[in-house]
């Protein structure tokens, strides 16, 4: 008979241990983030990314509103023979504001040099702080210019910006706000250099025409009398006002078509420089359409004045004096002539080149730089 065993039991495998489970790690954030609050470091990086952003933010903005309201003050004062109209402050004002994002900009100063003293214009300038809300550089020596000097306004009428963050700081309770500043100068005046017509003439023409710069007529679109135009003699075989030859006469050589690189009856030249040209009497096709265009529109040209004419042909150079604005009413030129759209006179036939019209005071619609002679032209640009 078969001998009965008892089963034997199944062996167990036994699994390696695992290693135990970390604990606390969920409590290990909440920890540290009660460590940075207490200490401060969460609520100061805030105030740095919030408060001194936002004081950044603001300075942009002021100085983007100095800046313009500098350049609209010192245009209305261009035009106005440095009395800068009736309300400068009023126009300070609404350049700056429309910078601001809330429309909301205080000018805390606006000053600067006219050459009117007693008679309008704008105050001379304060000290200005010795910090970085200062205009940029040194106050120009002879310049006139306009400052304006910005100041931080919230929408309720306070110059202070609120804190948002800056105030939980440990010692910080007391913390208002502060107050944002900016500067800007912009300075107007004739141009060292610019871009003007094609045409020069003579500055003898141009002290015989304006007497030596002190008769002007009024700039468009004002109605000018019949008395204010006058002719300005390219060529001509009469005795003229002005001396023949390289002193800056009539003929020959005693006007000219400057080197018209690009085709345009358009030159930029500078103060003081010398350029080349052609003292033929046939304008260009460009200039011809150009002389016809500015005389249809009473624009403000912008002549090349010279002081003195080396040479002849082709080598002909002339040496710039300046700018003087011009307007076009009537021109007698080789394949080009229209009567004068003032007076409807032909004043020059024949033989005699001229073109005729009136000098005026204008301000370029350019930036650039100053320092050229006073011919009447000025320009408008940030110094500071």
């Amino acid at each position: 008979m078969p001998r009965l065993t008892r089963p034997r039991p199944a062996r167990r495998t036994r699994r390696p241990a695992c290693p135990p489970r970390p604990r606390g790690d969920a409590g290990g954030v909440a920890v540290l983030l009660c460590v940075l609050l207490a200490g401060g470091v969460l609520l100061g990086m805030g105030a740095l990314v919030l408060d001194v952003g936002r004081l950044y933010a603001e300075r942009e903005e002021l100085q983007s509103g100095a800046d313009a309201a500098a350049l609209a003050v010192a245009e209305q004062c261009a035009r106005d023979a440095g009395l800068c109209g009736p309300a400068p402050a009023a126009t300070a004002r609404r350049y700056a504001g429309a910078n601001a994002s809330d429309g909301a900009t205080a000018v805390e100063e606006l000053c600067g040099r006219t050459g009117r003293n007693g008679t309008g214009g704008l105050p001379a300038c304060p000290p200005q702080a010795d910090d970085l809300t200062a205009c940029l550089g040194d106050v120009p020596a002879t310049a006139t210019y306009a400052e304006v000097r910005t100041l931080s306004l919230t929408a309720g009428g306070q110059t202070l910006l609120p804190p948002i963050l800056a105030r939980t700081l440990l010692g910080r309770d007391g913390y208002a706000g502060a107050e944002v500043r900016a500067c800007a100068r912009a300075a107007w005046g004739p141009p060292l250099r610019a871009t003007g017509f094609g045409l020069t003439i003579s500055l003898c023409e141009w002290r015989a025409a304006t007497a030596d710069g002190t008769a002007f007529a009024p700039a468009p679109p004002a109605a000018v009398p019949a008395a204010a135009e006058q002719v300005i003699r390219l060529h001509t075989t009469t005795a003229g006002t002005c001396p023949a030859g390289p002193s800056g006469g009539d003929s020959p050589g005693g006007f000219g078509w400057l080197d018209d690189f690009d085709g345009a009856c358009s030159v930029t030249v500078a103060a003081g420089g010398t350029y080349g040209g052609d003292p033929g009497v046939s304008p260009s096709q460009a200039c011809r359409a150009a002389l016809a265009t500015a005389r249809a529109d009473r624009a403000v040209t912008y002549l090349p004045v010279f002081r003195e004419v080396t040479a002849s042909g082709q080598n002909t150079m002339y040496t710039i004096e300046g700018f003087a604005p011009f307007v076009i009413t009537g021109y007698a030129m080789t394949g080009a002539s229209a009567p004068s759209s003032l007076t409807g006179q032909e004043h020059c036939k024949g033989s005699d080149k001229c073109v005729y019209g009136y000098f005026t005071r204008s301000l370029m619609p350019v930036r650039g730089s100053l320092g050229g002679p006073d011919l009447g032209a000025s320009i408008v640009t940030l110094i500071g």
